[in-house]
């Protein structure tokens, strides 16, 4: 009898264990759920929030249609452009998580307007692909930002000098100081490419800007790959 009775009592504890622990099953469950919500919705925000700084990267057109096979059937090259805008892209994201699926569309004007920058729609749509994602706007906002900070930046006249020239590249980046209030040396970077081993041609310039326009230090400081001196290939 003894025996019967505890086995009824380790029944019963065992029971209400069971019962304690099945009560708090829908609990843990909706704790579970909240926490991986909160965890995707964080993620979510992280692409999609609007970035705080971009980087505007700038090609100079008949250095690169000099060096690059790849780009000598492009309009830019085809039609003698002395700077291309590659694009405006946004600092301190995942770029992996910047893809896009919606398209571009744009105004008539507003399409004039950015051929004069980007002369190539199919390399609009590319560009855009790319970051779109991680912009927080629409294509038509995003491009109108692309053209605001492009024609804000005066370039020096060396730069898109119509016969190749040797120049200090101190004298160069000076002189983009001297041209934008604001910009210094831990905004701007110029990169060059060559042939045979030289890689003193000025092919590259990027500035950045904080989301409101202002220049601003880079996120990812990095040193100009010219050397003292650099060639300046001219317009054709």
């Amino acid at each position: 009898m003894k025996m019967m009775n505890n086995m009824q009592r380790y029944y019963d504890l065992n029971h209400s264990v069971i019962e304690a622990v099945t009560a708090l099953i829908p609990s843990i469950f909706r704790f579970v759920a909240a926490f991986l919500f909160i965890i995707l919705l964080s993620k979510i925000s992280s692409a999609y929030a609007a970035p705080k700084s971009y980087v505007l990267h700038i090609e100079l057109s008949p250095a690169v249609c000099h060096v690059d096979p790849l780009q000598k059937r492009t309009r830019q090259c085809l039609e003698g452009y002395s700077l291309t805008v590659l694009g405006l892209f946004p600092e301190g994201v995942d770029a992996s998580r910047c893809e896009t699926s919606s398209a571009v569309n744009l105004s008539p004007i507003q399409k004039r307007v950015l051929m004069r920058l980007i002369p190539d729609e199919a390399s609009q749509a590319r560009l855009w692909r790319s970051v779109g994602g991680c912009v927080s706007m629409n294509a038509s906002q995003y491009f109108r930002k692309v053209v605001a900070f492009a024609e804000q930046l005066k370039i020096p006249s060396e730069v898109t000098s119509p016969t190749t020239i040797r120049v200090s590249r101190s004298k160069v980046e000076n002189q983009f100081y001297q041209l934008n209030s604001g910009l210094s040396s831990s905004s701007l970077k110029m990169d060059c490419r060559g042939e045979g081993g030289v890689s003193n041609l000025l092919t590259d310039v990027k500035v950045c800007y904080r989301s409101n326009g202002k220049y601003q230090a880079c996120h990812i400081q990095q040193r100009s790959t010219c050397p003292s001196q650099v060639l300046i290939k001219g317009s054709y």
